[in-house]
């Protein structure tokens, strides 16, 4: 069975590979706490008694062999990146289990027929570069002349970060679309507490709720504060009034289906005593359903037609990253299911209300993906935790699943 205090140590250490001068975790992609971090994964990998190697675009894969060569490879793992000032269980917990299982399959001595991978992911947070970058260019969604056009929140391109990090700014051997996988498991904690308020083990995700992301552009003019009311170009609350606008609709009319989230926001000159020349402004729409971001986008337009008018300011929209929802496989459900049954844990099916590089993966391979309890539901938070239990029957469920999925 799965050690917990051993995978509760990797964490905390982990979570000490940081940029310091921050509270929490804070390790963006292809900086030199990320760098840190993928070579204490590749030391566990190492240890483990795993084959590790790190593709052109900095994911790292820790390899158990299988008895057949010609048999499907069978992968499992999550993101090393965080958001700033987070936690250190969100995605890196999927990493450390999937290392676990692979350890307590090989200790074993009953060899699976196919290859088992472990990776570790750069980019699946938006926080550097667009969410999910890292599993788009293994799954050849994203091609190399990408590498040129997509952009960090700073404007490096990822080959300019990906040269700075010590890769060849090339993508040979990354995109993995064409491989044989029978399945792509990754475990994450619920960012919710159905599970924790349930008294539940672990959860079986059905599908994964598409995330829809814009940037907002409000231009005005800027001036005094003495300025009548009625004469103004107020970028500044002419942005507010859409994002309230659009959280009371969301609010009201779409409960239990959508979600809208403002996260970031700026106004320009940013003088307490200047009204608002540019105000720029996050929209992130979540949804299980993709008729329901069609719907939310018509009603910003027509909110933005009204604002333009009500406060005489020109407004501009650029989509971020666009995710469409996504179903996980009904076969690997079922084997993450029985797996559990087989443990004697307790499992319930529910929806994952947050983006994962699941959702990219699904392209090409058939997926699953597994929540363990989530302490109070925090996650991107430094209050994050769950129970090493919980690390270890996430572990336990990964390394039951792989065998059935193996023998099928």
């Amino acid at each position: 069975m799965a050690n917990a205090e051993r995978m509760e140590a990797q964490l905390k250490a982990l979570s000490l590979i940081s940029e310091q001068g921050e509270e929490g975790t804070t390790r963006l992609s292809y900086t030199p706490e990320y760098r840190k971090g993928a070579d204490y994964i590749k030391k566990l990998m190492e240890e483990a008694g795993l084959t590790v190697r790190e593709d052109a675009a900095g994911l790292v894969w820790g390899l158990l062999p299988g008895t057949d060569p010609d048999a499907p490879k069978l992968i499992s793992g999550s993101h090393l990146d965080t958001v700033r000032c987070s936690g250190f269980y969100d995605g890196q917990a999927g990493i450390i289990c999937a290392l676990e299982a692979a350890r307590m399959i090989k200790e074993s001595g009953k060899p699976l027929k196919g290859d088992f991978e472990v990776v570790a992911i750069p980019m699946e947070e938006g926080a550097r570069f667009p969410n999910l970058t890292g599993s788009k260019l293994a799954a050849g969604v994203l091609k190399e002349a990408d590498l040129d056009l997509v952009k960090d929140t700073e404007g490096t391109t990822l080959r300019e970060a990906m040269l700075s990090y010590g890769l060849t700014g090339k993508l040979d051997g990354v995109d993995r679309s064409k491989e044989k996988v029978k399945a792509f498991i990754e475990l994450h904690m619920e960012q919710g507490t159905l599970l924790e308020d349930e008294g539940i083990d672990l959860g079986v995700v059905d599908g994964i709720f598409g995330c829809y992301w814009k940037t907002i552009t409000v231009r005005g003019e800027v001036s005094h504060p003495s300025t009548p009311m009625a004469k103004r170009k107020d970028a500044g609350l002419a942005a507010c009034r859409i994002v309230s606008d659009l959280s009371e609709h969301v609010a009201k009319n779409y409960v239990g289906k959508a979600t809208v989230t403002c996260g970031k926001m700026d106004f320009h000159p940013g003088e307490i005593n200047a009204i608002p020349s540019r105000a720029v402004f996050s929209v992130d729409f979540r949804s299980g359903d993709k008729k329901n971001f069609d719907e939310l986008d018509a009603y910003l337009a027509e909110k933005i037609a009204q604002v333009e008018k009500d406060y005489r300011v020109k407004v501009e929209q650029e989509v971020f990253s666009n995710t469409p929802p996504t179903p996980n496989t009904p076969a690997i459900m079922n084997a993450l299911t029985t797996g559990a049954k087989n443990l004697g844990l307790k499992s319930a099916v529910l929806p994952s209300g947050a983006g994962h590089d699941t959702m990219i993966f699904a392209k090409i391979w058939p997926t699953g993906m597994i929540f363990i309890p989530s302490h109070e539901g925090y996650t991107h938070s430094p209050r994050e935790y769950t129970d090493p239990r919980n690390l270890a029957n996430g572990a336990d469920l990964i390394a039951e699943a792989i065998r059935i999925l193996d023998a099928q």
